[in-house]
């Protein structure tokens, strides 16, 4: 009792019911921001890609002046097949994809039914783009842009309410630039207030990159999407910025794979402020919009969090300093401890052996 009276006064106490409070309060604040970004299904498809953890999402915005259209894009997506295969990284499963590829465009049409007509902004998408951004699908489903025809369209749920009064007209003949069109489906709007703030308000049609050239406004690729086998850290990242053959002032590559990690995020306090500042004319979709606005949401988050987790820290050591000059905490029983310490971790890598993998024993 002697020892413990001379080691937690009142003065101990307090501050270790205040190290508590920070450790719990940190805490929420880590999970707030875990529940926040996991809202952002278009950062998330290495995690719906499988249990696989050794890939990348990576994301191109090219400006206007980058002059990117579907040659630029299926050159990068040949350069992409063939760094992979010069590297040897294949899939062993017959027919399933090394690695997933899309790209996008931007433009306005105007789509009419027998009943109305309304000019909507469009998205031309090619390759796995719905893998990369799942919609929330009211009736139909998403169409195949490898699909020949090139005429299926993706309609959100007010644009068919115009045009048809309801929401299932799957099937149903729409008219996109003067050309004949059919709905593959109808997805729902989303409208929290980040996708407000982020342009995903507009009523919206997805079609093929293909008829949206054809039939509507659009001038260049501005995206371009890359599920990348990721074997060390920044190898994705690099052959992607490897493949493009167009001037690196007129486009920005980004890794959204890990972009709301702490670690990440810190990084971005020197620039809080003026990281959305850019000089290359890139105009962002928006999803990297609303990814960016989280991002400067969490920053504050994070490096509240991290002074919360700090204090503890800090007065474990100011604790066990003081002890140690008044002798409650002795060299020998520093050592005692970081021998036992050790051996226990020796005993944690035990190795039992099955086939090529070493599983580890667990406390």
């Amino acid at each position: 009792m002697e020892y413990l009276k001379t080691v937690f006064t009142k003065v101990y106490i307090r501050l270790l019911i205040a190290a508590g409070i920070c450790v719990v309060a940190g805490l929420m604040l880590v999970a707030v921001g875990v529940h926040c970004s996991s809202k952002l299904t278009d950062q998330q498809i290495c995690e719906r890609w499988g249990e696989k953890k050794d890939f990348a999402q990576i994301s191109v915005f090219f400006s206007e002046l980058a002059g990117f259209k579907e040659e630029g894009a299926e050159q990068l997506k040949h350069n992409i097949d063939k760094k992979l295969m010069e590297a040897s990284i294949t899939n062993e499963s017959e027919g399933a994809k090394t690695w997933l590829g899309a790209y996008s465009a931007n433009g306005k049409v105007l789509v009419a039914s027998k009943r109305n007509s309304v000019d909507v902004k469009a998205i031309g998408v090619e390759g796995d783009y719905f893998d990369f951004h799942p919609l929330e699908i009211v009736s139909g489903s998403y169409f195949d842009s490898d699909y020949v025809m090139k005429d299926l369209v993706l309609l959100d749920e007010y644009t068919a309410f115009n045009l048809f009064g309801s929401n299932d007209i799957v099937g149903q003949v729409v008219e996109v630039g003067g050309t004949t069109h059919i709905v593959s489906g109808v997805y729902k709007n989303r409208e929290s207030r980040l996708d407000k703030l982020a342009g995903n308000d507009e009523p919206t049609i997805y079609m093929s990159y293909e008829a949206l050239a054809k039939n509507g406004t659009i001038s260049y690729i501005n995206t371009y999407e890359a599920l990348v086998p990721n074997p060390v850290s920044s190898f994705a990242l690099n052959l992607v910025k490897e493949c493009l053959s167009t001037d690196d002032k007129r486009y920005e590559i980004i890794e959204n794979s890990g972009r709301f990690k702490w670690t990440n995020l810190l990084k971005f306090i020197p620039r809080f402020g003026t990281r959305g500042m850019n000089s290359r004319g890139v105009i962002y979709p928006f999803w990297e919009n609303m990814a960016r606005g989280m991002e400067d949401y969490l920053v504050p988050v994070t490096a509240v969090a991290v002074l919360l987790f700090a204090y503890p820290i800090v007065l474990l050591v100011i604790v066990l300093i003081r002890m140690w000059k008044k002798r409650t905490i002795r060299g020998k029983d520093v050592k005692k401890y970081i021998e036992y310490f050790i051996e226990k971790q020796r005993e944690k890598k035990r190795k039992i052996k099955e086939g090529d993998f070493e599983v580890y024993e667990e406390d």
